[in-house]
């Protein structure tokens, strides 16, 4: 690694686990590391404009753009349900002509597009729009909410659909919404090391962890946030992950979202064999 490695993780709550050990354990006392919490599609400009040496990104922007390596074994997943990554319809999704959307996350707009076209068969007008769900649906017949707006949503007479659980159902294969990716020329074995150890340190502190994002941003406390990051969410990138993660690309292909898909690299570090590998240790 060079002596000052440039890192850009994510400010929202499913990625904290990932970022404790940098921001609060070992590796923040170690001096030769620059962090920066940034909003997903901020993140990716970052790693792009050579403004970070790695980073965080919403798995969509792998194929936007080329020569980005994947760090292996560590993501932000879902098996099956989420709770972060919702739409809110105030009408069968068939019968959605427009969505409010948030477009901090690119992943979360291309995976709502491909499951309303190949789930409901429609392509409703996106909107962007601030993330409230009530000024959304004033607007709009459904709201794409993601994060902590998500998280924090108020109930209403809407219908909620889970984006994870929906892609789950269709595929049977878990949902990838963010990975580590590094910029070419990065080495890759002590990077993969040392965010392997952050990892490893947030899911440890996790009920400190739990108990600051409570406070400061509002959650509603302890066991459902505990619940969501140990159970809905998991971080580890293994070979199912590794075929959704294709599924994903070749779907936002066909929908227009992106070029003809280019394989998922890894870094250096990882001989070859490296997809099947790549779960490495939970």
């Amino acid at each position: 690694m060079s002596p000052r490695l440039r890192i850009s993780g994510l400010d929202g709550l499913n990625a904290a686990p990932l970022q404790w050990g940098l921001l609060h354990g070992s590796a923040a006392a170690r001096g030769d590391l620059e962090i920066t919490l940034r909003s997903p599609a901020a993140s990716a400009a970052a790693l792009a404009a050579g403004q970070a040496d790695v980073a965080l990104i919403p798995s969509i922007e792998l194929q936007r753009h080329p020569g980005l390596k994947v760090v292996p074994g560590i993501c932000v997943a879902a098996r099956r349900r989420v709770r972060s990554v919702i739409l809110l319809a105030r009408r069968p999704p068939a019968e959605l002509g427009t969505v409010g959307v948030d477009e901090t996350s690119r992943t979360s707009v291309a995976l709502l597009r491909i499951l309303l076209w190949k789930r409901f068969g429609v392509r409703p007008r996106l909107v962007e729009l601030p993330p409230d769900p009530h000024a959304m649906l004033r607007r709009c017949d459904g709201a794409l909410l993601i994060a902590n707006a998500a998280l924090c949503a108020p109930a209403g007479g809407w219908a909620v659909y889970d984006l994870a659980e929906l892609w789950a159902g269709w595929t049977g294969l878990p949902f990838v919404f963010a990975v580590w990716a590094a910029r070419p020329g990065v080495e890759g074995a002590g990077l993969a090391a040392l965010l392997a150890g952050s990892r490893a340190e947030g899911m440890e502190q996790l009920p400190r962890l739990v108990a600051g994002h409570a406070t400061r941003d509002g959650y509603p406390g302890g066991p459902a946030l505990t619940a969501y990051l140990s159970e809905l969410l998991h971080y580890n990138l293994g070979p199912e992950e590794a075929r959704s993660l294709d599924r994903f690309f070749a779907e936002a292909h066909g929908e227009g979202l992106i070029p003809a898909p280019r394989p998922v690299e890894f870094i250096p570090a990882v001989a070859a064999g490296a997809r099947a590998l790549a779960g490495g240790q939970p």
